[in-house]
């Protein structure tokens, strides 16, 4: 549901991973018609009630706006139909663990789409954490062209939502670390959000801008030994050692460069071939979701991730006014 950009990613990866693409449903049903022209035997609708009315579904992915999630995820949850939710899954936590529990009573599995933690970066990133020592700060920068079409306290909404990606990686990088820290919460204009907590030693800090360019997705973890770069645009990570000299001092430039471009250039030869050409990530998540599926396994990412997210979500909002009246 939602024959947008994400729908047509969703539609991709969904069919990638082996599964049928039976219907599609949007309220401007020339969206809906066009999508499903990509894919034999669809039928269309404009309103998610109708699909579910006339179409037997195992799967629905929401790709709806924000405001729309609880509805369609409440009907879907209904009819035993297991869902692939955009982020946010719900514009509050306490509607998150709201559906969240009622995925759990019926039986269905729910997954909110927080695909860069199935960045081959990421996952490598996570393997590489013994090697630069105690964490000491995760530096995740956002600087994004998703809201230049937009003004004023629209491009706050943009920036609330993607707030749930920096949230998402530092839960599954040091996990519990962002519920139990002490947060502040900045935003100095529309469209700027800036978020930093200090817990047991480990500072984190977020930094999401509407206006800020060239644009930037990125994750610093900073330990005693080194650093990790993630670069989450394009789906890789390197490590950067710690050792200190003045020899290393001197050639840092050139060394941290050649490795940055040996590490994008084999990066980018493995989209290629795996045809990954957006949303590195994406594509995984939703292959080992379709996996649990038919195996009744548990959701890629779990409820208690999911809840996690939100909650932080919800205060850091909260935090500036924007919780309500975006």
């Amino acid at each position: 549901v939602g024959a947008g950009l994400m729908g047509y990613w969703h539609a991709n990866a969904a069919r990638r991973a082996g599964a049928y693409i039976c219907a599609i449903a949007d309220t401007n049903i020339e969206a809906s018609r066009r999508l499903a022209g990509r894919y034999p035997g669809v039928e269309t609708f404009s309103t998610v009630e109708q699909m579910l009315n006339n179409v037997t579904l195992d799967v629905l992915h929401i790709c709806t706006p924000l405001n729309t999630h609880v509805g369609i995820s409440e009907l879907a949850i209904s009819a035993g139909v297991n869902l692939v939710v955009e982020k946010p899954v719900t514009p509050t936590a306490v509607e998150t663990e709201r559906i969240l529990e009622q995925a759990a009573k019926n039986g269905v599995i729910l997954c909110a789409v927080h695909q860069l933690l199935f960045q081959e970066g990421v996952r490598k990133a996570k393997g590489l954490l013994s090697q630069i020592g105690r964490i000491v700060h995760i530096e995740s920068t956002i600087c994004s062209a998703g809201a230049d079409s937009f003004t004023g306290k629209q491009r706050d909404l943009i920036a609330a939502d993607t707030l749930s990606h920096p949230l998402s990686l530092m839960q599954y990088i040091v996990p519990g670390e962002i519920l139990s820290g002490n947060w502040d919460m900045f935003h100095p204009g529309h469209g700027e959000l800036h978020a930093v907590s200090k817990n047991s030693g480990i500072h984190l800090s977020i930094f999401i801008s509407m206006n800020a360019r060239p644009t930037e997705c990125s994750l610093k973890i900073r330990g005693t030994q080194g650093t990790i770069h993630i670069d989450l645009f394009h789906g890789y990570s390197f490590l950067e050692s710690g050792r200190v000299s003045r020899t290393r001092k001197i050639l840092h430039p050139f060394s941290f460069s050649a490795v940055k471009i040996c590490t994008a250039i084999g990066n980018l030869s493995r989209r290629i071939i795996k045809r990954e050409s957006a949303y590195p990530g994406l594509n995984k998540m939703i292959d080992l979701f379709y996996r649990a599926v038919r195996t009744h396994g548990k959701s890629p990412i779990s409820s208690e991730d999911t809840l996690a997210v939100a909650v932080v979500r919800d205060m850091l909002l909260q935090g500036v006014g924007l919780d309500k009246g975006i």
